[in-house]
């Protein structure tokens, strides 16, 4: 879409470190993922700058939602032109840079008795 639309310089975010190695990295021939990363490889060479980079789901709502709705789709690469209302609302945070923290737990070690 990005492409479509004339952006030449656009960063993607994932708050999937796997698939982000998968794209960065040379994957066998026989991976079930091969014929999709290959493609997705194709289109990130066209002449643009795309940086792909890994966030939390809480640093990028779009892309957690994004995430979560996919596993109702078949196997492929999908288009959204009309966001629905929900994703459109998420992108216009995005815009305006409204985030959310992201709880950590951090235990200390107990002193020794």
């Amino acid at each position: 879409m990005a492409w479509k639309q004339g952006c030449r310089v656009i960063q993607v975010e994932s708050d999937s470190k796997l698939a982000l190695e998968l794209v960065n990295k040379r994957t066998d021939p026989v991976h079930p993922y091969a014929t999709l990363l290959a493609a997705i490889r194709r289109f990130l060479a066209q002449d643009w700058v795309v940086r792909l980079s890994h966030t939390y789901r809480e640093g990028n709502r779009v892309a957690d939602w994004l995430s979560k709705h996919s596993l109702v789709y078949p196997y492929g690469m999908y288009e959204l032109s009309n966001p629905p209302n929900e994703l459109t609302r998420l992108l216009n945070d995005d815009v305006r840079g409204i985030t959310f923290t992201r709880n950590v737990v951090v235990s200390t070690p107990s002193p020794s008795a």
